[in-house]
């Protein structure tokens, strides 16, 4: 998995979208499912839905596989994509990623809204992270 990459994180948005754009998160959402696909046929699954030139289909493609997330190799005259990563990896490498940050620069309040957050909306997590706390300070 690679280790390095960087995405911007925009936490008003919903779901992948937070650090992908909307059209990588459903060309993303696209290459899971399918496991491997060319320009062509990603494009034809989304001009089913509304109007989109190829070549921005195309373009970023090519850009998720610069960031890393997709790999790409050449099949005679197109390139066939696969993910590099799979979804649930993508999704705790991102998390590592804003919780490293925001522990590194905010850790008391960070880790305080946290626990108050947990407390408010879902107090069986809460209880969860108590005994994941207790076995790391017991081991």
């Amino acid at each position: 998995m690679p280790l390095n990459m960087r995405f911007r994180f925009s936490p008003t948005k919903d779901g992948l979208v937070k650090v992908l754009g909307p059209l990588e998160t459903e060309i993303m959402q696209l290459l899971w499912q399918e496991e491997r696909s060319t320009v062509k046929k990603v494009h034809r699954k989304l001009a089913q839905q509304r109007e989109i030139a190829y070549t921005t289909v195309m373009t970023t493609m090519s850009r998720l596989a610069e960031k890393g997330v997709l790999n790409r190799h050449r099949e005679g005259l197109a390139y066939v994509y696969t993910p590099a990563i799979t979804e649930e990896e993508f999704v705790s490498m991102v998390v590592r990623q804003v919780l490293d940050g925001l522990l590194d620069d905010y850790s008391d309040t960070a880790v305080d809204y946290m626990v108050d957050y947990l407390a408010r909306n879902n107090p069986s997590e809460l209880r969860r992270l108590q005994k994941a706390i207790q076995s790391r300070v017991a081991a």
